[in-house]
Order: structure tokens, then sequence, then C-alpha cells
């Protein structure tokens, strides 16, 4: 298979996997927030902001640096496992041990058992971690998609039967455990192919991975005290019960992240870094990057803020009705950060990895005071904190991270997420204009979302083509892709 073909094929499966997870994760939500009362949605957020920052240590970079490197032998593959499953017992335990101060921090006694239990997930990612990004690495996403449904399938399930039986909060660390242990398990029966690990560790075969991942970390650690900021604010600042009415929409905004963002993410970085010596090929694959992920997500995010009671009313049921101004301002902030989510990419594809680390260190400085001024008006001042800071954002961000590594100017740059997101603003007046007087909350979210998309769609054909172009290309065969071209230009992708 062609790289090329390799990479749509990618592309398809990791949007089927995303858009299942994320619709998994949303009948999720609606389920359980009929079983369990916010404060334990607000418990969970706590110990998951905790145990976030152990993610970043368990893995060291390492998977990052097994990608960006090809050749690897199995004498080194087999000392990098052992690494990263040491690393994944140290950390596991490390959390379990801090379990008790991250209670008094909190001031909520029952995060010491939630934690020693979800911090065994630690060891179950490190158990399966390579294999999965073995596959990716060869752009083999297909058992890679059908595992991860098959773990959000059966961790719905967990979740739902043990919430209907009063498990409470712990029908939310029940799903998780069962999603990683499982994902790990199936990773081992399908993608090892007959690949076992010889029992060593030496340094001299993960110094190169160490010392390329070292960078990894520390960047991915100052980005995630960023990300995690409102939330660790939230908790010191806010009751159980307002974080719980914070924490849940914003889990949902990241969720339609995490449904969309992976289909250019995970398939972008290895394509760049494939033609990273070409600076106009990368600047073109970024750009049209750009405009897909904007084309996606903007509808969405119009479409919650446009619609956000029903959404609200119908997702998480009576007693959230305070939830649905936030809903409204973090999906504006979603779209927002959709638009700079495909730099990651272009970045670590092109081993920018020290200026990516610089432009956080810049952040880390301006979100503590900004986030602390919001939360003086409480979770929806939070809120409005963040979406104002990642508008003002939007063109120091070019002129700092893509201007000087592919050289796009500020009207390429401006132009690929303006025509969506203007197409999608017409889509949501229009379909909240046609629904507006009907009574009814379902029947109201169901025409008007019907609207939205028909609207969307007409408006983009006439004021943004190439999304549809782009679109034609991921959904064709394999073979039709062999050697794709960008919509109106004659330069291959690969």
């Amino acid at each position: 298979m062609s790289l090329a073909a390799g990479a749509f094929s990618a592309g398809r499966w990791t949007a089927l996997s995303s858009v299942y997870r994320a619709i998994a994760q949303l009948l999720n939500i609606a389920v359980l927030a009929r079983f369990l009362a916010p404060q334990d949605f607000g418990l969970m957020a706590m110990v998951m902001v905790v145990l976030s920052y152990g993610a970043l240590f368990s893995d060291m970079g390492l998977s990052t640096a097994f990608v960006q490197r090809r050749d690897v032998s199995h004498e080194e593959r087999s000392s990098l496992y052992w690494l990263s499953v040491l690393m994944g017992v140290v950390v596991m335990l490390l959390f379990m041990a801090i379990s008790p101060f991250a209670a008094m921090f909190f001031g909520e006694q029952q995060l010491v058992t939630l934690m020693m239990l979800l911090a065994t997930n630690f060891l179950g990612v490190a158990l399966g971690q390579q294999l999965r990004m073995d596959s990716e690495k060869s752009l083999n996403f297909k058992p890679v998609a059908l595992i991860e449904i098959t773990a959000a399938s059966t961790g719905l399930v967990v979740a739902v039967s043990v919430a209907v039986s009063g498990g409470g909060v712990y029908a939310l660390v029940a799903s998780a455990m069962v999603t990683t242990w499982l994902s790990s398990t199936l990773f081992w029966f399908v993608l090892a192919k007959g690949w076992r690990p010889t029992l060593r560790l030496r340094w001299d075969e993960v110094r190169w991975f160490v010392r390329f991942g070292g960078g990894m970390v520390v960047n991915n650690t100052i980005n995630h005290v960023n990300m995690t900021l409102d939330l660790v604010v939230g908790g010191r600042m806010l009751t159980t019960d307002s974080l719980g009415f914070y924490a849940v929409p914003r889990n949902l905004i990241l969720h339609v992240q995490m449904m969309i963002n992976p289909i250019f993410t995970r398939v972008g970085f290895p394509l760049i870094a494939s033609i990273q010596h070409d600076r106009d090929r990368v600047r073109l694959l970024y750009l049209k990057t750009m405009n897909l992920s904007a084309s996606v997500n903007a509808p969405i995010y119009v479409a919650l803020t446009v619609f956000a009671p029903e959404f609200v009313g119908l997702l998480l049921g009576s007693g959230w009705e305070e939830a649905v101004p936030i809903v409204r301002v973090l999906a504006i902030w979603g779209l927002l950060r959709s638009f700079s989510n495909p730099v990651g990419s272009l970045l670590f594809g092109l081993g920018r990895v020290a200026l990516a680390t610089k432009w956080n260190i810049a952040l880390l400085i301006i979100f503590p005071p900004v986030i602390l001024l919001g939360s003086r008006w409480g979770a929806l001042g939070i809120a409005w904190s963040m979406t104002a800071l990642s508008a003002m954002l939007f063109v120091p961000a070019w002129a700092v991270l893509v201007r000087p590594t592919c050289g796009a100017t500020l009207l390429e740059y401006s132009r690929e997420v303006v025509a969506p997101t203007f197409c999608a603003m017409l889509a949501g007046f229009l379909a909240y204009s046609a629904v507006y007087p009907l009574g009814q909350e379902l029947l109201r979210l169901t025409l008007g979302l019907t609207t939205v998309v028909f609207s969307y769609f007409l408006f983009s054909r006439l004021m943004n083509r190439e999304f549809f172009n782009m679109g034609k290309l991921l959904l064709v065969s394999r073979k039709a892709v062999a050697e794709p071209r960008f919509p109106d230009d004659n330069t291959p992708i690969i």
C-alpha cells in the first residue's frame, strides 16, 4: 500500500473509532446523569485531573520517539517495552502513595480509594501501549479502531450496570478500568503477531529514545498544566456541585474534540514527518488539514451553542439547568481551540518540540491569573475567561508557531477557518429561526439539527468547496487514493 493510500485508510478507521467512542461517551453521560449526582462527577473530575499528570510521565514520550524513529531493532524494542512497563509500575505506586495528600488538598477523603483503583490503569496502559503504537506507525489503524470500539462498548455496559445497581461514582471508575485493561489485553491478542519482548533493559538501547522523549515530556507536562488549570482552580474555588456543573459540559466539549481531532492528528503527525524537508508541501498539507478540521468542528460547536438547553435537557435530564450557559460558552471555547489543534502535528512532525515548549511556557504564565480572575464569577466566569483567552491567542499562535515553521501567511491561516465558521453560523441562525416557535424539546432539537446539517452543506458548497473535495478522498476506496491530489492544485499529497 502506498503511503497516501495508507494515510487515507488510517483516516477512515480513526474517524470510525473516534465517532463511535464519542457517541458511546455521550450515551454514558446521558444515562449516568440520571443515576449519579453532580457531586459524583465532581469527585471523578478531581481524581482525573490529578491522575492525568501521571500519564505524562508513565510514557516518558517513548511512544512518540518509537514512531519518529523508523528503524528499531528487536533488542531496542524489547528494552523500550520493559522500560515502559517499569515506568507504569513506578507511576502507579507513586500516585497510590500521594492519594491521601490529594484528598487533603481537595478536602474529599473519598478520593483516596478512587485514586488507588484508577492508578492501576497506568500499568494497564503500559502493557499494551507499544503494540498499539507499532500498528499506528505502519498506518495499520483498522485493528486498533476495532479494539477501541470493543473496549468502549464494554466500558459503557459496565458503567450503566454499576450505576443502575447504586454504585454511584464507582460506575465511572469501573468503566475506566475495564476499558483500559480490556484494550491492553486485546492489543496483545490481535496486534502482537507472535512478537514477544526479550527480557532485557539496557541503557545504550534506550538512550536515544529517552532523550527524544524527554523533550516531549517537558512540553506535554507544561501543556497539560495549562489544560487542567481550570479544574485545579475550580476544585479550590468552587463547591463540589458547581465543579460538577462545570466539569460535565467541559468533558462534553473535550469528548467532541476527541471524536474529531484524532482523525487529523494521529495521521497528520507521521504524514508531515515523512515530507518534513519539503516546506511548500508541508504548508499545503497543514492548511488543508486545518480547513478539514474546522469544517467538521464548526457545525458541531455552533449546534451545541444554539441548542444548549435541548442538549442539556435530553442528555443530562432535570436538575442540570445551571449547566446550559456554561455549555454555550464552552462550545465557543471548543471551536476556538479546535482551530489551533492541527499545529501539534505540524510542530512535532517537523521536530520543533522546543518551539512548542516555549509557547506553552508563555501560556503557563498567562493562564493562572486569567482563570483566577474568572473564578470570581463562579464556573461561568472560568468558562468565559478561557474562551476570551483562546480568541486573543489566535493571531499570536500564527505568528509564533505557524509562520516560522511552514511559511503560511495570516490570510491563508485565517481563511481556512473563517469560511467554515461563517457557514456554520449561517446554518445555526437559520435553524434557530425555523424551530424556535416549536414547543416540544425533542422535536425542536431533531428538526434543528437536521436544518443545521442540510443548510451547512448547502452554504459550504457555495463558500467552502474544498471541504467537499477533500471529504470525497476520505470516503473513496483505497485504490482511488493511490496518488491523491489536493483540490484545485496539481501537487500530490505524498
